[in-house]
């Protein structure tokens, strides 16, 4: 059973951990997406063709989703701010040094090794913002949000580096990953800072994470992120494709940032929504929500305030099922939790990208439109699948109602740490005793 101790609260314990941990993740998705921002560089000093490109692409998404359940257990076991402040050093040096890779060769090998940061950080930073969180869909989202937006900074800050930098390149751009490592390793709080003992971390990997719960909820998650990685990579040929675009035009390039943004601000606020309404309802009616959005694309013009405002509300639901659902999976396995949010970030994505690829390949049978639809729809599965799993979300075990009131009363910060030595679960939603 999860226990408070007898220690006051230290109330800024949360506030720490949701900032560094988001912090954390914002810098290294920033590196993240120097793949995509040198590639050009890459076909013009290396030689490398479109599709030798797509294959560097596709290599580094595997290796920075697959492994995420096998690194998740290196957090569970060791801590979450080691492996947290680990990721982000890992990133950083890694692919700081694409800049300055000599050969095809060497380029892929970095690349097969340098998705093992991100990989990483999304189970131990998805549990590090949760510490002390009272919302945890809420810490979540804010996590995913500065995902994206530190992969939106990226290809910027590359572009900035490269005109001040000189020779010094690479050195530069691993400089803010080495301080914000730095700062996580020395300001976020350990697990003897938390309000609530951490459970002890399972022996070895629980095969029935894949085969239960868990596992089904990795499956809804796939087909969740099947219309945002539809969108972000057959969109623009479709656009191309019915609307005569060229393969430039800033309608393109515009439509993608106006859903990433959106997308950030989508996750965000279904995680103040969950503390007002259901989780399991809210996540049905967003997964429902965004089918007509993302099947509006496909008819209105580009350019057009319909386009737009269709194209932002699409992104704001592709990615806001992503709190709920990891949180979800972490609740059903609380000596796992890392574990079970790496394969929500890790084996959710590569799914998802796998789902994509057969997308593709009807692309070329029915057309890109029809194809498109099917992705846009997949929603509906996951809705089914997260309504079946979460209507049996562990629940607390009975407790008294003055165990309750005062275990969460010291939980929040209230001061009564006298009356309750234990509670079955935690207000602040760290830890639930199953």
């Amino acid at each position: 059973m999860a226990e408070l101790t007898l220690d006051p609260p230290r109330v800024d314990t949360g506030r720490r951990a949701l900032v560094l941990g988001t912090f954390g993740h914002t810098v290294n998705d920033a590196y993240t997406a120097f793949l995509p921002a040198m590639l050009p560089t890459f076909h013009r000093q290396l030689g490398l063709d479109e599709a030798t490109l797509a294959g560097l692409v596709a290599l580094f998404a595997l290796s920075a989703s697959l492994p995420g359940p096998l690194l998740g257990r290196l957090s569970d076991r060791f801590g979450e701010v080691p492996v947290t402040a680990a990721s982000v050093l890992f990133s950083a040096v890694l692919l700081s040094l694409l800049a300055v890779v000599p050969s095809a060769p060497l380029l892929f090998a970095l690349v097969a090794v340098a998705g093992f940061g991100s990989a990483a950080i999304h189970p131990a930073g998805s549990m590090l913002v949760r510490r002390g969180a009272r919302r945890p869909e809420f810490a979540v989202a804010l996590f995913s949000a500065g995902g994206m937006l530190g992969y939106a900074a990226g290809p910027g800050l590359i572009a900035v580096a490269r005109d001040l930098a000189g020779p010094a390149l690479p050195f530069v751009l691993i400089l803010p990953g080495v301080l914000a490592a730095a700062a996580i390793h020395a300001f976020a709080p350990r697990n003897d800072e938390n309000t609530v003992r951490k459970v002890a971390a399972a022996p070895r990997f629980d095969m029935r994470l894949v085969l239960g719960p868990v596992g089904l909820i990795t499956l809804a998650t796939a087909f969740a992120f099947l219309p945002a990685t539809a969108v972000l990579n057959g969109l623009p040929l479709y656009l191309m494709e019915r609307h005569g675009l060229s393969g430039g035009d800033p309608a393109i390039a515009g439509t993608l940032s106006t859903f990433s943004l959106a997308a950030a601000a989508g996750g965000i606020g279904v995680g103040f929504l969950t503390a007002r309404l259901p989780r399991t309802w809210l996540l049905a009616g967003v997964m429902s929500a965004g089918m007509p959005a993302f099947l509006a694309l496909l008819w209105l013009t580009p350019g057009t305030t319909l386009f737009v405002a269709a194209l932002a509300a699409a992104g704001a639901l592709s990615y806001a099922a992503t709190p709920i659902l990891v949180v979800a999976a972490q609740d059903f396995a609380p000596r796992a939790g890392a574990t079970a949010a790496g394969m929500v970030f890790g084996l959710g994505f590569a799914l998802a990208g796998l789902l994509y690829f057969g997308i593709g390949a009807l692309q070329t049978q029915i057309g890109v439109g029809p194809a498109l639809s099917l992705a846009f729809v997949a929603p509906a599965v996951s809705a089914i699948l997260s309504v079946l799993v979460l209507r049996h979300t562990p629940a607390a075990s009975s407790v008294s109602l003055v165990e309750t009131v005062c275990a969460c009363a010291a939980a929040s910060g209230t001061g009564i740490v006298t009356c309750a030595l234990s509670c079955a679960l935690s207000c602040n939603g760290v830890s639930r005793n199953v």
